[in-house]
């Protein structure tokens, strides 16, 4: 796992290219904690999430699984540090793009759903993978994926997995955008930067509203939307962007 910022977004990178970047305790941790240090950098504004190599993330590390000796417990330790992780990403205030190449397979697929824009190419394939070895979802992929393309089809693309390509992924809503292949990392690091550049603190807040918005009641939903905006009105960005809109216009 790695963690670079420049241009006020944050590359956070799977690093196990041998592996596929498939999610292994040390990848777990090391997701949480480059999370939790975005979430503390004032340069941080945006997060670009990446894996390195030929794929994004082929989901657990099954061979780990196949080696150890009491394969529940492993996968019961794997799934709590990676949902540390899961939580860590939902509950950030900084906005997430994704850029998926070659595969976001089982909990690689629930890291693309956790990003609020996800670029990918024609070769890309999604799949949720999980019942195809016999085991169930993790890192939230159950809760995040009927959310994303509505209860019927999440039971379709869970009980009968397949791979789906990166165009009918944007026509689901798993994907934002289809772009080439060879200029899939700069399109998405473009964007981000794009987003960096402009009232991140909103971009942020505005996500937190959405992602937390199933969890809670209406009339409670509408108390944290008062909170927030009442907070973000209190910033300089929101000042300045507040005058430079009513300003007169030559």
């Amino acid at each position: 796992m790695t963690l670079e910022v420049r241009e006020g977004v944050a590359h956070v990178t799977l690093d196990r290219p041998d592996q596929g970047n498939a999610l292994d305790l040390t990848l777990a941790h090391g997701l949480k904690r480059a999370f939790d240090a975005v979430a503390e950098r004032d340069d941080a504004r945006v997060v670009l999430l990446t894996g390195n190599g030929r794929y994004f993330c082929t989901g657990g590390d099954l061979r780990s699984m196949q080696a150890a000796d009491d394969r529940g417990a492993f996968l019961r330790e794997l799934a709590l540090a990676a949902h540390e992780a899961v939580k860590t990403i939902a509950s950030l205030e900084k906005p997430v793009v994704a850029a998926v190449q070659g595969s976001a397979a089982g909990a690689g697929l629930s890291l693309v759903l956790l990003a609020d824009f996800v670029f990918t190419t024609a070769k890309t394939t999604f799949v949720t993978a999980y019942t195809t070895v016999g085991l169930t979802p993790d890192c939230g992929q159950s809760w995040l994926l009927p959310r994303a393309v509505g209860t019927g089809r999440a039971l379709d693309l869970m009980l009968a997995p397949r791979r789906v390509p990166g165009a009918d992924a944007v026509a689901l809503g798993i994907a934002t955008k289809v772009v080439a292949e060879d200029s899939l990392h700069v399109d998405a690091h473009s964007f981000a930067t794009g987003l960096a550049a402009g009232p991140a603190h909103a971009l942020g807040a505005a996500r937190s509203l959405i992602r937390s918005s199933f969890a809670a009641a209406f009339d409670e939903h509408l108390d944290k939307e008062a909170a927030t905006i009442a907070r973000l009105a209190a910033t300089e960005e929101s000042g300045k962007l507040i005058d430079a809109f009513l300003a007169p216009k030559a």
